[in-house]
């Protein structure tokens, strides 16, 4: 895994992280942490070179002061030395903020005073110093090095100093396989990120420029903050560049963070390709298909060392649950992804050894393991070397199936997709042993299965400016691209993909299938409201506009809460009422959803309900010719039926494609109900948000009104607050 975040001063690399240990990533190695290195172009061309001094690393991350100058090891005579270009410009610092915060309210109390002091530091706006990009790598392979060097500990405590010799070389050939990973990645950023920005981008001027000498001082560390084993790399990116005009300049953070997944990729197949080569082990790709994890290392073993994830799992169902109570509702998929984050950040820990050194985390891992696995910590190291297979032969593979899978990959897990996003479906695609070990050489394959993606049946949904293909090559990146647009920005989708939203924007303009006359959804409400039951004014011009339209696709939009539920029930209890359509042919009602739930919540409002993917299945029974029973048949659709799909936006693109298919093919009228403006699917979303834009739209904008006869209805739909909204059509556009 890859993370790239902001880093606003050295105080956090040279204290913050580690209260209670000298200088975490500088003088570490007294704790049994390795000194940082300098890495890159930039850094080379700086003299940075071999191990971190926390004297130069606090010149140049704080003061971006250029090592170059005969004065730069010299800190008194630092007011002297010239800089890397501009120094950031000058903020209020927490405490100036809170100064003035006092100022004004001098009479604040105590609790106020605390509360002015929280809002200072949440005010407070820092340059960004540097890039933190962190690679971590899988549970397994932090397991397997801890495991050999609390054996190769206890052979030198054993005096047996040639097998802790063997055990340390087997623990150095883990830790050199992760630099190799570490620095292909780190390669790559420089070459296909490093870029800055010239001019100002605010208006038509800005155009970016090559800057590909990158100085980074990179951290072997060996735990995390939960004190659990967990090896990774901290490379410190500085945030200043020379530009091909010689100044010093901002790294463009953008190009950065676009191509983090291509990196993470080459730098997790890198050090696993490194690891089967020079100890014969195997990785294999996990059931979730999200890594590959070395043969032999349990995932009880490995579960062990993951206090982090089990914190913060824990903690992400308890802010679920308190969201559920408070709300009424589950979170959506932004909900939640903020709540997770909220998590995250709740259960982080201050990075704090208290004095424990190495030896005694290896100590206290191994007094785990020796309660809960069988062997303990050598049993972990001895399965693991037991596993290898002897001769590890490079896997068979060919090169347009894996780009046919990738291409897939990409295009189900989102609407639009970049070259680093599909570089990394590529090393997904890829076998779990290739036998190159060279990251130059993976970068190059990947980037060459690239280039053979891209001649696919691909488009370019990114509209560039205009002759960008003939600039002159003044206006032009190293690389050919035009210096205008944002490097690896560009968006791609497949061709298929994009003809099928086309299909559902067309669908959206058609008016022509069955619809209640006016005068009968008059005579339905009326009943209703004789019941006891009244609409909201929005629920009523839903129910108008959606029966009476005649389109053959639409839209029920509003926000969670709001009755949308409520109001296609009421629509199904007009639509299937036989009262009302004169004794005509029988017009059924089917309800899908994605979530059981959801589908559980159409079923009390009176709908045949079924989950998405049961249904499309029992359809694709029906067309073929193969039902399996009665259940099947009474799916089959007829012309006059309406097809709710409930909570559409969480509903992938090709799924929708895929149920609009059925209802076209059998004359039915699909609605789609939910918000657009939520997180969509886990796959290629937007296909509700395209069609609401396209056709007809009935807004769900208040909760429906009760009378004192209708409890539960009040009880459920009170206190409505939104504006209501008419149900209103827009000419449809293909796009």
């Amino acid at each position: 895994m890859l993370r790239i975040v902001n880093g606003y001063s050295p105080e956090y690399l040279l204290k913050e992280v580690a209260t209670g240990r000298e200088n975490y990533y500088t003088g570490a190695v007294a704790e049994g942490e390795p000194p940082g290195r300098w890495w890159g172009a930039g850094a080379e061309k700086l003299g940075l070179h071999g191990l971190v001094e926390a004297q130069d690393m606090r010149a140049v991350y704080e003061r971006f002061l250029d090592p170059r100058d005969t004065a730069f090891h010299d800190p008194s005579r630092w007011d002297t030395v010239p800089t890397l270009g501009h120094t950031g410009r000058r903020y209020l610092s927490e405490d100036e903020i809170y100064a003035a915060a006092l100022e004004r309210e001098p009479d604040a109390s105590a609790e106020r005073r605390a509360q002015l002091r929280t809002d200072a530091g949440k005010s407070a706006r820092h340059n960004v110093a540097f890039y933190d990009a962190t690679f971590s790598v899988q549970k397994s392979v932090t397991l397997l090095h801890t495991a050999f060097e609390a054996r190769e500990v206890a052979a030198r405590q054993a005096g047996d100093e040639a097998a802790a010799a063997a055990w340390g070389e087997f623990r150095t050939a883990v830790e050199d396989a992760i630099w190799a990973g570490n620095n292909a990645a780190l390669e790559l950023l420089q070459d296909k990120a490093g870029y800055t920005r010239v001019g100002h981008h605010g208006g038509a001027a800005g155009r970016y420029a090559d800057a590909h000498a990158f100085t980074v001082a990179s951290f072997f560390q060996h735990d995390s903050r939960d004190r659990d084993p967990q090896l990774h790399v901290h490379n410190t990116i500085l945030n200043r560049v020379e530009g091909p005009d010689g100044v010093w300049r901002t790294v463009d953070g953008r190009s950065l963070h676009r191509w983090r997944p291509a990196a993470a990729a080459v730098a997790e197949r890198t050090t696993e390709e490194r690891i089967t080569a020079s100890l014969g082990l195997v990785m294999a790709t996990r059931p979730d298909g999200k890594a590959r994890e070395v043969v032999g290392v349990s995932e009880q073993a490995m579960s062990l060392i993951s206090t982090r994830r089990h914190k913060v799992t824990a903690k992400t169902a308890e802010l679920v649950e308190a969201f559920e109570t408070r709300y009424g509702h589950a979170p959506n998929g932004y909900q939640l992804e903020r709540l997770a984050q909220q998590a995250t950040l709740a259960t982080r820990a201050r990075k704090s050894h208290q004095g424990e050194t190495r030896e005694d985390l290896l100590d206290r891992v191994a007094a785990r393991m020796d309660v809960e696995i069988a062997g303990g910590l050598a049993g972990i190291a001895d399965a693991a070397l037991a596993a290898r297979p002897g001769e590890v032969a490079p896997m068979q593979w060919s090169p347009g199936e894996v780009v046919s899978v990738a291409l897939a990959e990409v295009q189900n897990s989102r609407t639009v997709w970049t070259r680093p996003d599909l570089i990394r479906a590529l090393n997904s695609a890829l076998p779990d042993h290739l036998g190159i070990s060279d990251g130059a050489q993976i970068t190059k394959l990947l980037d060459i299965l690239a280039d053979e993606a891209m001649t696919a049946d691909l488009a370019s949904v990114q509209t560039k400016r205009p002759a960008a293909d003939v600039l002159p090559d003044e206006y032009k990146l190293a690389n050919g691209e035009s210096a205008f647009e944002a490097p690896g920005a560009t968006l791609y989708a497949t061709t298929g993909h994009v003809h099928t939203e086309r299909i559902l924007a067309g669908a959206a303009g058609r008016h022509d299938g069955e619809r209640l006359p006016d005068a009968v959804i008059d005579r339905f409400l009326v009943g209703l409201a004789a019941e006891g039951t009244r609409l909201g004014a929005a629920q009523e011009a839903a129910v108008r506009g959606v029966l009476g339209s005649g389109a053959r696709v639409e839209t029920l939009v509003g926000p969670p809460g709001t009755g949308k539920s409520f109001t296609v029930g009421m629509m199904a209890r007009a639509w299937a009422d036989p009262d009302l359509t004169g004794g005509g042919p029988e017009r059924r009602v089917f309800g899908l959803a994605t979530a059981q739930a959801a589908t559980s919540v159409l079923a009390e409002q009176g709908l045949t309900a079924r989950n998405i993917a049961a249904w499309l299945a029992t359809q694709d029974r029906l067309t073929a010719g193969r039902p399996r029973d009665d259940t099947d048949l009474g799916f089959r659709l007829h012309a006059g039926d309406i097809v709710v799909v409930d909570e559409s936006a969480m509903t992938d693109t090709p799924a929708l494609a895929a149920i609009h298919q059925h209802v076209d093919a059998a004359g039915a009228k699909l609605l789609l109900v939910g918000d657009p403006r939520q997180l969509a699917a886990i796959g290629a979303g937007g296909g509700m948000d395209l069609i609401s834009r396209a056709g007809g739209r009935a807004t769900s904008s208040t909760r429906p009104a009760a009378s004192p006869t209708n409890g539960s209805a009040r009880r459920r739909y009170g206190c409505a607050r939104a504006t209501p909204r008419s149900w209103t059509s827009t000419t449809a556009r293909a796009g």
